[in-house]
């Protein structure tokens, strides 16, 4: 039986996020020996190197260099990108990881009512109740039951998720009709400039541990699976979906990471967790109202 172009398109997004959950570890260690942004920049600058070629020597593409909407796209959703990044690692210097997570996952929520205004589109009921199910869960997994205070970090986190949020739709609104290639190429260099701009504001020299095999390890594997290969593959597929189940999609990243993290590093899973990893999964299937 022939494959809807659909399935194709949110199987290809649920691999993205398994490749996000598989890269949580090697990130975690290289931020033990390079600062969030000179690993954010090394990072994306070889996810920008492993796109500029199918860019630049391809005769088809190259015409987008003149293109300036492209340009401007490209760019404000490499901001939106960025932005995201930063905002998350500033809430997790006074919030814990769990309560980060939780707060991320907001963006699941954010999606559809920014896609109300944004794109004139009223979501199905269904994915409503799959977005609020999928915050239930993902709260679950990562232990956010409990909060009794409010730090500056709970406000970082949350326009953590509305750039991630924007994010999603922006593809939706402005991405669709432009080359995926072309575009992941300018959004990635984008948030390269951007992170080498804070390292060097911060202290260039913080960049001299770059040839530590952790660093290395982790920029190649994060850098071409976890960043070039995974947002181009956003930007392709996303149009033959819908931007509310895209992030339906991406609340699996928590849960590939603690599966990954129970087999690799033999972390275990307390019911609570198992109970919320397996609510992500039935909102996920709850989502989609195209078919059975």
């Amino acid at each position: 039986m022939r494959l809807s172009s659909k399935v194709i398109a949110n199987s290809a997004l649920l691999f993205v996020t398994l490749i996000w959950g598989a890269t949580f570890t090697l990130t975690k260690a290289a931020l033990t020996v390079m600062p969030v942004f000179p690993y954010l920049a090394i990072r994306f600058l070889l996810a920008t190197a492993a796109m500029t070629p199918f860019f630049i020597f391809n005769s088809e593409r190259r015409h987008y260099l003149r293109n300036r909407r492209l340009w401007l796209i490209g760019m404000a959703l490499g901001t939106m990108l960025f932005l995201g990044y930063a905002l998350q690692t500033l809430g997790l210097q006074t919030i814990a990881p769990a309560v980060s997570a939780f707060l991320t996952g907001l963006s699941v929520v954010m999606v559809p009512l920014m896609a109300i205004y944004f794109l004139q589109q009223r979501p199905h009921v269904r994915t409503w109740l799959s977005a609020i199910i999928a915050v239930v869960g993902l709260g679950l997994l990562n232990g956010a039951v409990n909060w009794n205070y409010f730090p500056i970090g709970i406000i970082y986190t949350l326009a953590c998720a509305v750039f991630w949020a924007l994010q999603i739709v922006a593809v939706d609104k402005w991405a669709l009709k432009y080359d995926s290639v072309a575009l992941t190429a300018i959004e990635l260099l984008m948030v390269t400039l951007l992170s080498f701009l804070i390292s060097l504001l911060t202290g260039g020299e913080k960049f001299h541990n770059w040839l530590s095999p952790i660093i290395i390890l982790a920029v190649i594997v994060n850098g071409l699976l976890g960043t070039a290969l995974a947002y181009w593959a956003q930007l392709h597929f996303q149009r033959q979906t819908s931007a509310s189940y895209v992030a339906i999609i991406f609340t699996m990243e928590p849960v590939f990471a603690a599966l990954i993290a129970w087999v690799t590093l033999h972390e275990t899973l307390s019911t609570v967790e198992v109970i919320g990893g397996l609510i992500i999964v039935f909102s996920m299937l709850m989502a989609d109202t195209s078919g059975r």
